[in-house]
């Protein structure tokens, strides 16, 4: 696990809101991949000021031919060539790192995902995620993290975004509001509703943060969760709000033309896209959006 610093986004308005993505189980190269919503999201973070994200894991399925149990020829992309197949973990890291160049400047950090994981395990790649992050110039997070984001208010900020000078931002004693990111890659195999909340409510109960947010699960689902408390000098009682995500998923579970893994255990159509979190600094208001 890992403690991955502070993030700082600077703003103008009392009034800005703020979107963080989790761009979660891509599955690039896989021919079940979504790929025009993918691409409609990545657009749609890069010409939004006001969007960032958090990568999940999962980016590609990282399924090689010698994986005897999982390895379907039916459900590798089209774009994958057999010469690809022999340098499989090259081939996956190149394509990742060039869908999502056009929103690296806005990423607040990877997950590892459990297929990078395992594939890195099997075949002695362990550089493998670090490289993609290397190659996007981004925090490497690695399965699990605590991430703070900071986001810093001046009225007269000659620039607004994501601002890598943390000194800076500290010496000028701004006016700022901090939220603590929980991020998980996601764990567990539930296929009902109520199985995939409550892994996403065990990590709330477990991890401190405001937001937290896991995928794995191909589905979409959140939770609000209220903490009381008492203030300071515990004369008066407060009241907190936690948020929890769960992202959805780019791999269709049925296609046509394409019998899937899913397909053939007979599993609940995926809900395609990402879930994000809204935020207004100013007030401290959270919501999920699904």
């Amino acid at each position: 696990m890992e403690a991955g610093g502070k993030r700082y986004i600077v703003h103008k308005s009392r009034s800005d809101e703020f979107k963080v993505w989790n761009l979660s189980d891509l599955h690039l190269l896989s021919s079940s991949c979504a790929e025009k919503e993918l691409l409609r999201d990545i657009k749609t973070i890069a010409d939004d000021p006001q969007s960032y994200w958090f990568g999940g894991g999962d980016y590609v399925d990282y399924i090689g031919y010698d994986d005897g149990k999982r390895f379907d020829p039916d459900c590798v992309a089209a774009s994958l060539s057999i010469r690809d197949l022999g340098v499989l973990g090259k081939r996956s890291v190149e394509t990742v790192r060039d869908w999502l160049a056009p929103i690296k400047s806005k990423c607040l950090g990877l997950l590892l995902g459990n297929h990078e994981k395992q594939y890195q395990k099997r075949h002695q790649q362990e550089d493998l995620h670090a490289w993609l992050c290397t190659e996007l110039g981004v925090a490497n997070l690695g399965y699990s993290a605590f991430v703070d984001v900071v986001f810093v208010r001046e009225s007269k900020a000659k620039k607004t975004g994501l601002v890598l000078d943390a000194a800076a931002i500290e010496r000028n004693n701004c006016n700022a509001s901090s939220f603590r990111f929980f991020l998980h890659h996601g764990a567990g195999y539930a296929q009902t509703p109520g199985g995939k909340l409550n892994r996403l409510i065990q990590f709330m109960n477990a991890f401190e943060a405001d937001i937290y947010m896991v995928g794995h699960v191909h589905d979409k689902t959140g939770r609000a969760h209220p903490v009381l408390s008492a203030d300071q000098y515990c004369a008066k009682l407060t009241q907190r709000l936690r948020v929890g995500v769960i992202s959805g998923s780019y791999l269709k579970t049925y296609q046509q033309g394409v019998t899937s893994y899913g397909e053939q255990r007979g599993y609940a159509p995926t809900q395609i896209g990402a879930s994000w979190v809204s935020i207004t600094p100013d007030t401290r208001a959270i919501r999920a959006e699904l």
